[in-house]
């Protein structure tokens, strides 16, 4: 679906060439012998410490590659988990009971449109039908009184 996986096995073999062994208590050669002397003592070597930064960002982008191949995983199970779940809900609600209810109601909407027109139709054939409704005379509300408080200057 997301295209072949990256293999692996060929990546651990980069990181165990780039970082030699793993170090032994007391061995300072072991951890990063491939990458410009031990661990436990830096090199002075402008050249080793290039290659040093070189090896570096190439493992950055490597994890960088990787992380992006992950999120795109997680995206594409997301968005089929929330397939699945909008396929289920429908078929829920595609069941011979959720189906009779629904044509229950659409029945009875279909009756109350149908009378509502036969009324219309009745009034209209009477002559009463004016197709504006009679407004309701307004209220008054009554208003509230203040006591004002005269100025001064």
């Amino acid at each position: 679906m997301f295209g072949a996986m990256p293999d692996f096995n060929q990546s651990l073999e980069m990181f165990k060439t780039m970082w030699g062994n793993s170090p032994t208590p007391g061995d300072l050669s072991g951890f990063g012998a491939g990458i410009g002397g031990g661990a436990g003592m830096p090199t002075l070597n402008i050249e080793d410490l290039d290659k040093r930064i070189q090896d570096l960002k190439s493992v950055e982008n490597w994890l960088q590659l990787n992380m992006s191949v992950l999120r795109s995983t997680i995206q594409g199970l997301e968005v089929q988990r929330a397939t699945l779940a909008a396929l289920q809900s429908f078929s829920a609600a595609l069941t011979p009971e959720a189906m009779a209810e629904a044509g229950k109601a659409a029945q009875k909407a279909a009756s109350q449109a149908t009378q509502a027109a036969t009324d219309m139709a009745t009034e209209m054939a009477s002559g009463g039908f004016s197709g504006i409704k009679a407004k309701k005379p307004r209220q008054s509300k009554p208003r509230a009184t203040s006591t004002r408080r005269p100025k001064t200057s």
